[in-house]
């Protein structure tokens, strides 16, 4: 699969809540598929938070990344693909593909993977029938274990892997914010480690960056943290 005008878009979780705020994202994804194949990953981290709230299972995470146990594993499979489905209704052009991810298993994080490749053949089928196709972060290690990916992660991961044209992560807020709450226009890759040395870039914001930082150094064309009005960060 050729990325040279590959969408690759992450689409938080934290936006699915206001109808306003996804109209709008939605209506973005749309204007992209016009003219490029569009990939889209989306997150769920509030409502998995809630689903587990319900099953009385404490939320850990360990630097920015969830952790998931045997119990937890279950429900944050059914959530995520739960997730894909409504976001593959609400965009209508659109197809969803189950377990695309596949990668290791990160022990310390419980049942975690590591990205380290999807199933590119299937993605390229369903945009050849579709311009939109929607892969979840739940995925696959080689011996079939269910495991739980940070779709941050899956989306810098596949972009770079193709050289996508474009990535993009959508976010609740307008980009990276300085320590005067202030959008930072563009952040170079040589200056993320002073950032987050110095509590600027911290929590959920760090494997954003980190992903930013993998697509930027393996050639993906442009790379975007945004807020709905499609204003943020870039990453070069």
């Amino acid at each position: 699969m050729k990325g040279k005008n590959l969408v690759v878009i992450k689409y938080g979780g934290s936006l699915m809540d206001a109808k306003s705020v996804e109209k709008k994202i939605i209506k973005n994804i749309k204007k992209f598929a016009k003219k490029n194949p569009v990939i889209v990953v989306p997150g769920g981290g509030k409502e998995i938070t809630n689903a587990l709230k319900k099953s009385k299972i404490e939320t850990k995470f360990v630097h920015g990344l969830r952790y998931t146990d045997g119990k937890s594993i279950k429900i944050v499979e059914k959530v995520l693909e739960n997730i894909q489905d409504k976001v593959v209704k609400k965009l209508k052009n659109a197809l969803a593909i189950k377990k695309a991810v596949i990668g290791e298993r990160v022990k310390k994080l419980g049942y975690v993977g590591k990205f380290t490749s999807a199933k590119f053949l299937e993605i390229g089928k369903v945009l050849k029938k579709s311009k939109i196709a929607v892969v979840s972060p739940v995925g696959k290690n080689k011996t079939g274990q269910i495991l739980n990916f940070n779709a941050d992660e899956v989306a810098g991961g596949i972009a770079a892997q193709v050289k996508a044209k474009r990535l993009i992560f959508f976010t609740d807020v307008p980009g990276v914010l300085d320590k005067n709450k202030k959008t930072i226009p563009i952040i170079k890759i040589g200056n993320i480690k002073k950032l987050i040395d110095r509590k600027i870039i911290t929590g959920g914001m760090l494997p954003k960056i980190m992903s930013c930082v993998q697509a930027v150094k393996k050639g993906v064309g442009e790379v975007d943290i945004l807020d709905t009005n499609m204003k943020g960060t870039k990453i070069l």
